[in-house]
């Protein structure tokens, strides 16, 4: 056995030198060296393979990621769209067939000034603005609308309101009989604004033949 580039002297306890005791010492030592090189290196190696492998696995994550964002907004995109078409399409049919409806009211009777007073189902509804009680305005315009009532109640009516303001009213009077009233206005609405009608007083005793109707004129 030889060690090449190595030279080791070991003293013995009596102050002897054992020159093959050094030479196995020698070869003892540098052979440990080389297998702790060794695993340094394959340990290294591991974790160079390891961190390539998680590179890849979070690259194809985010690649994912990119693909179901880009999906959610083509979706979304889609969506969208399809919604306009559909606003679009609504527009168009209450431009082409006018906007308008009339629906006799509800026989009933009403203990509060703010009361919302109701109608049966419209003899008219073009559009589909009113919903038996509002009409919510769906394109801007001039508006008109009217409101006759027909009461046993004396001194009582209607009020046709805009939002929460009111405009004009049907006043009834006293009689011993059924009375009756009517009154019409007509005003600019914008996209949402309601309109519908309110008691005078706090007591209403509607006759179902009493009616309302609102149009589009302009």
């Amino acid at each position: 056995m030889s060690c090449i580039g190595h030279e080791s002297v070991a003293f013995l306890l009596d102050g002897h030198t054992n020159p093959s005791s050094a030479i196995n010492q020698t070869c003892g030592t540098y052979n440990i060296y080389n297998k702790i090189d060794a695993i340094e290196k394959e340990t290294q190696k591991k974790i160079h393979d390891m961190e390539t492998m998680m590179r890849q696995v979070l690259l194809t994550v985010n690649q994912m990621d990119v693909k179901l964002e880009n999906s959610n907004v083509h979706n979304m995109s889609l969506e969208i769209e399809r919604l306009k078409k559909v606003v679009s399409n609504d527009v168009k049919n209450s431009t082409e067939t006018g906007i308008g409806f009339t629906a006799k009211l509800t026989h009933s009777t009403y203990k509060s000034t703010t009361d919302v007073i109701k109608g049966n189902a419209p003899i008219f509804n073009s559009g589909n603005a009113y919903n038996g009680s509002v009409f919510t305005c769906p394109i801007q315009g001039l508006y008109f609308f009217h409101v006759s009532v027909l009461t046993n109640t004396d001194d009582s009516g209607a009020w046709i309101y805009k939002n929460s303001q009111q405009l004009t009213l049907a006043y009834t009077g006293y009689g011993p009989h059924f009375n009756g009233a009517s009154v019409s206005v007509a005003i600019r609405l914008n996209i949402g604004d309601q309109v519908y009608l309110r008691p005078y007083s706090n007591s209403l005793n509607l006759d179902e033949n009493s009616a309302f109707t609102g149009v589009k004129i302009n």
